[in-house]
């Protein structure tokens, strides 16, 4: 069985922020949400919650399992998260209908202690060639929000995105090696700049080496107690595949469990998006909903369990 040589427990989180617009995917808002999108948007994420609960009755150690929301809509689910002791996480950015971000360090501070989230969480696309004031600009958010979560006994999370440049692709002779390559030099810039995450959250490694990298990096000079997690299923998926997960998503999971220093998954919304969407239209019911998704986050568990325990002693 893999050695653990992080100090942190193995953490299945789901993804349920604003890697998709609820309000518009799910529930189908043209323009400004209104007080009814909302509605539904928060209860389609109370399902997701109640998935995850289910999960937990179901075997899925409490201790392990984590939800990561923004606060606009997902406050409640935080707040019963809470509840029941599972980990949380919340964003700390603010997101506009145009996709873009905002991250102010102290709004973002002050949403993680009220809502008593252990993770104030990022997303962050950051390109190592992008211009200096524009690194610059997210180096000092996120160095100041670094600093209040380790003086206020919080963790910062922190997803990494890549979005490699036809330059970098062609300097390093596939897109592949140039995302490994931006995520890892990224990782390093931010940490030369004083951000210290407790949890990284990278993208999907190509391969076994650039997943044993990028763990590597996260845990360099003697960083201890750090998680890093892969994500899996980052991507909606509107049909319903009976054989959850993927081949792709098994892949990746169990990647994730035999590489040493990675300490779990997010799971995106390829696990929940179809059911919500068949429950909006009126195609399933709550509790079918509830079942399957809550059957999906099992099977991921599963995988990563298995492939963990049979993976060689490092």
């Amino acid at each position: 069985m893999i050695q653990d040589i992080t100090g942190s427990p193995t953490m299945f989180m789901v993804g349920l922020d604003h890697r998709i617009n609820f309000c518009r995917e799910l529930v189908g808002t043209t323009g400004e949400p209104t007080a009814s999108d909302r509605h539904q948007a928060a209860r389609l994420k109370t399902v997701v919650f109640n998935a995850v609960k289910r999960a937990v009755e179901n075997g899925l150690s409490k201790s392990q399992a984590a939800i990561w929301s923004e606060s606009d809509l997902g406050e409640a689910i935080l707040l019963r998260a809470r509840g029941m002791s599972l980990l949380t996480a919340v964003s700390a950015d603010r997101r506009g209908e145009d996709g873009g971000s905002e991250l102010t360090p102290t709004r973002g501070w002050d949403v993680t202690t009220r809502l008593d989230a252990d993770f104030a969480a990022v997303r962050v696309n950051y390109n190592p060639d992008s211009p200096r004031h524009v690194r610059e600009q997210a180096q000092d958010s996120l160095f100041r929000l670094s600093r209040k979560c380790r003086a206020g006994n919080r963790g910062l999370m922190v997803e990494l995105t890549a979005s490699p440049t036809r330059r970098q692709i062609e300097r390093t002779g596939g897109y592949e090696q140039a995302r490994t390559m931006v995520l890892l030099e990224s990782m390093r810039q931010l940490q030369d700049a004083g951000v210290e995450p407790s949890a990284w959250v990278v993208e999907s490694p190509a391969d076994k080496r650039s997943a044993a990298m990028l763990a590597a990096q996260a845990h360099l000079d003697e960083r201890y107690g750090i998680s890093v997690l892969f994500a899996v299923g980052s991507e909606p998926d509107p049909s319903d595949e009976s054989d959850y997960p993927t081949r792709e998503e098994e892949e990746m999971t169990a990647l994730a469990a035999r590489t040493l220093g990675a300490t779990g998954i997010l799971i995106g919304p390829a696990a929940y998006f179809a059911q919500l969407a068949r429950l909006q239209r009126g195609l399933i019911t709550e509790d079918v909903a509830i079942e399957r998704i809550a059957r999906r986050i099992a099977s991921l568990q599963r995988v990563f369990s298995d492939a963990r325990s049979t993976a060689e002693v490092m």
